[in-house]
């Protein structure tokens, strides 16, 4: 069998391969080479390939700030939408919950991102979902899973804010992206509601930077209290 450690000498006789090995450093060597291989490939697999279903991500804050405040700077419609210079105006296109929602990030072509959205399970003041139907951004399958909502609840003279976000997800590193964008978002809120002033973020929260971390998974689709929770698909 050749030199080589006792204990890994012993454990490759013991394979029942039908064939001898060297158990010298060079053997070694390749057996850890393989191994970090193998391992960097399954991290992979873990970030970007493995199907994960629908995945809800929720983020949730207590901000020292009146709750119609605050609902003003979240619903679209409201009189501080702009807080964050995100939203440049938004207007109804019927009378279903469909809007068309224009925003100060550029599109691929130079162009302010139109997003047409549909509203539902709106409570004026306190909770609202939404679904985006499609954008000049990304293809509309890129939206097809996706949901959004926002709900605020008074506590004393605070208000507990909470975001959701649903979507089909292959990998966990643009799941994970999105839950530390929607941390940051919060926490900018909360400034904003303290100070007046919005803080900007840069590349993070570009609508463009979701392209890059969503191309991998393409095919689908604190804060006080976080939680993400999973709806496996079925086989």
């Amino acid at each position: 069998m050749g030199k080589g450690p006792p204990v890994v000498k012993s454990f490759l006789a013991a394979l029942p391969l039908g064939c001898s090995f060297k158990t010298g450093a060079k053997t070694v060597s390749v057996i850890v080479t393989v191994t970090l291989v193998a391992g960097n490939l399954g991290l992979i697999f873990l970030l970007m390939t493995v199907p994960l279903g629908l995945c809800t991500v929720t983020v949730s804050r207590v901000i020292k700030a009146d709750r119609d405040r605050l609902w003003q700077a979240l619903w679209p419609f409201g009189s501080d939408a702009g807080w964050s210079g995100e939203i440049l105006s938004a207007a109804p296109l019927d009378g279903e919950g469909t809007a068309l929602i224009r925003l100060s990030w550029e599109g691929r072509d130079g162009r302010p991102i139109e997003r047409k959205a549909r509203f539902e399970d709106v409570r004026d003041g306190s909770h609202f979902s939404m679904a985006v139907v499609e954008d000049t951004a990304l293809d509309p399958s890129f939206w097809a899973n996706y949901r959004e909502t926002a709900q605020l609840v008074s506590e004393g003279d605070a208000t507990r804010v909470t975001l959701t976000q649903t979507d089909r997800y292959r990998g966990v590193a643009f799941l994970i992206f999105r839950f530390f964008a929607m941390r940051r978002e919060l926490s900018k809120l909360e400034t904003w509601a303290a100070t007046g002033k919005y803080r900007k973020g840069g590349w993070f929260e570009h609508p463009l930077s979701q392209i890059g971390f969503a191309a991998p998974s393409s095919c689908g689709r604190s804060s006080a209290s976080t939680s993400v929770d999973s709806r496996w698909p079925r086989s």
